[in-house]
């Protein structure tokens, strides 16, 4: 154990994988005997579950580029005795280098899925020529899977040495403990009891893919099934246009942002993850180690999580997923069969306290402790 100040610096607080892995992390380090501090904006409900789990947090607007912003976050770090910062998100991963090096502390900085391929031309170099100088910077850059790892190194944003594969876990006792049964978690979610269920709770922007989850659901034969979309940001208009577009109406459900969302998961017959690129997605994680089937895009990142056999990874069309979905929800047995598969792998491959440990070695190592 360390009586260090380690500094998490956010993007962002809204409900979602990278700040629940944070509070995951803060969690165990103050139990550890570490002193962590977060700092983000105050944009979302995690910020005050920071705070109400007694960890010194810090609003901070990470989410913007404001040269007083990173005065404030040299200033706060200094009163604070911080002896190493880690950050997580673009914005904060440029002010957390920045402020760390301003400092004379080591820099870790978590990269939670390479996103990038929506700039344009020159926003994309600008990008990717900033990552390479700020990882100059960096003592650990953390990878949260095998994929993102290959694709950072193939584009020059960090050096081998640098580089730490660090996969997300699911805590699978508190997951358990929090989760609500079927009734209760349709009943939250203005679900009917009997009524076939395809769900999904990802922030709503284009990468995610979930008009994907329409489209397919749409094509469904099944009168009474029901789509829920957890979920808020900017794609959320379109979305809600395109349900009604393709005649599900009040079939589609979307109940907003809702913090610790995975204690609903049991409300669905099948979980739904169509991403175009993820990093290490902790969301389809939690469903599979509640034993909800997923069914996902086949991508890098699905086929490290699921497997790469795994009859739950699809070719992202409309086509494949509403065939997929159709097929899961006429076999009860297939169904439970799958859901039962991915539990086994989630919980045998993905714990949250391999993770946890790990990062804290590399502070441990980072601070020569």
């Amino acid at each position: 154990m360390s009586g260090a100040v380690v500094l998490q610096l956010l993007v962002s607080t809204q409900p979602g994988g990278g700040p629940q892995h944070v509070l995951a992390v803060a969690t165990w380090l103050r139990a550890r005997g570490w002193q962590p501090v977060v700092a983000g904006p105050r944009d979302g409900a995690l910020f005050e579950r920071f705070r109400e789990s007694g960890i010194d947090t810090l609003e901070l607007a990470t989410n913007r580029l404001r040269p007083a912003t990173l005065l404030r976050l040299v200033r706060l770090a200094r009163e604070r005795g911080v002896r190493l910062i880690h950050s997580h998100g673009k914005g904060a991963g440029l002010y957390g280098r920045l402020a760390a090096r301003a400092l004379g502390v080591p820099a870790v900085h978590t990269l939670h899925g390479l996103h990038f391929e929506s700039y344009g031309a020159v926003a994309r170099t600008a990008y990717l020529a900033l990552e390479r100088r700020l990882s100059r910077w960096t003592r650990v850059i953390v990878n949260v899977s095998r994929p993102q790892e290959a694709e950072g190194l193939a584009l020059g944003l960090f050096d081998r040495g640098q580089s730490r594969v660090v996969v997300n876990g699911v805590d699978v006792s508190r997951l358990t403990a929090a989760a609500v049964d079927r009734a209760e978690a349709r009943t939250a979610l203005g679900l009917p009891p009997s009524a076939r269920v395809i769900g999904s709770a990802a922030r709503f922007d284009s990468v995610k893919r979930l008009d994907l989850v329409l489209r397919a659901a749409a094509r469904v034969p099944d009168g009474a099934l029901r789509v829920a979309l957890i979920g808020s940001g900017a794609d959320e208009r379109r979305l809600r246009g395109l349900a009604a577009s393709l005649g599900l109406g009040t079939r589609a459900v979307f109940p907003g942002e809702i913090v610790d969302a995975a204690r609903l998961f049991r409300a669905f017959d099948v979980y739904a993850a169509p991403s175009a690129k993820e990093g290490m997605p902790l969301a389809v994680l939690e469903a599979m180690a509640l034993g909800v089937p997923v069914v996902a895009s086949d991508i890098a990142a699905h086929r490290e999580v699921l497997g790469r056999a795994s009859p739950g990874l699809v070719e992202p069309t409309p086509e494949a997923l509403g065939s997929a979905f159709g097929a899961l929800l006429a076999d009860d047995h297939a169904r439970a069969t799958l859901g039962a598969e991915q539990r086994t792998r989630a919980r045998s491959e993905f714990d949250v306290r391999q993770m946890l440990t790990t990062l804290e070695a590399i502070y441990g190592e980072v601070l020569g402790l």
